[in-house]
């Protein structure tokens, strides 16, 4: 094997790593139903802001962060970290991205099939027959974004038999307007997922109160089409040295 293949070679292979655990960011697009404004952060942005989220993966693994001004203890109401909600067939919002989602609410929008309970790191499965008693909501305060999903009820929804997925608080913000980020690990076999073949995933996360919601969606290339471009890579890398 001449040396340039070789090269060549070890090129395609840290150049299908390196695309592969590229992270994925989701910018806050969504504001969603609940308030009598079309407004993405109800209430202080310095407390309840969120700015986006971060997704990437391994042969093992998805992982998720958040990235957030929230933290528990930020406000004076006693709103909680709410739960990751995951969704396996894509993300399917009520409403459109040119109005950011304004009608969007836990009546309408996104069936998650899975949800990552923050505060134990277990996770839930979420049946879509009586789908909305395994859900808990914001609520209908005046101080929330009234009627959003924000946490798992625990109760009614199916635990994950040896899931070993987990969270990660140890990046939280601990000062009012500072960004910090809460870190999931999504096991992919707890959420039956194989990324060798294309995959469209959906997330969502806010705190209790809503008053600041992240959603979005993404796709998961397959391991061929990220071969493809390393290889394109690696052509075009051996074509520069053959003009050189």
């Amino acid at each position: 094997m001449t040396s340039r293949i070789k090269h060549a070679l070890t090129a395609l292979s840290l150049s299908v790593a390196a695309v592969s655990a590229h992270a994925v960011t989701i910018n806050d697009g969504y504001n969603g139903a609940g308030l009598s404004y079309n407004g993405d952060v109800y209430g202080n942005p310095d407390i309840y802001q969120i700015t986006h989220m971060e997704v990437t993966h391994d042969s093992d693994n998805l992982y998720v962060s958040i990235f957030t001004n929230f933290f528990e203890g930020a406000d004076s109401l006693g709103h909680k970290y709410g739960d990751l909600f995951i969704s396996v067939d894509g993300w399917h919002p009520f409403g459109n991205a040119a109005d950011r989602y304004k009608d969007d609410d836990i009546t309408n929008g996104e069936k998650w099939e899975f949800a990552l309970d923050t505060s134990t790191g277990d996770l839930y499965s979420l049946s879509m027959v009586d789908y909305m008693d395994q859900l808990v909501s914001s609520g209908t305060s005046s101080s929330v974004r009234k009627n959003q999903e924000v946490l798992v009820n625990t109760s009614k929804a199916t635990l994950v038999g040896g899931e070993t997925s987990s969270v990660d608080l140890s990046g939280v913000s601990n000062t009012v307007g500072t960004l910090g980020v809460i870190s999931y690990t999504l096991t992919l076999a707890d959420l039956g997922l194989d990324l060798s073949a294309p995959t469209s995933l959906g997330f969502r996360w806010s705190a209790t109160c809503a008053n600041d919601i992240i959603e979005g969606g993404l796709s998961v290339p397959e391991p061929g089409t990220l071969a493809m471009l390393g290889l394109g890579l690696v052509s075009l890398s051996l074509s520069r040295r053959k003009k050189a």
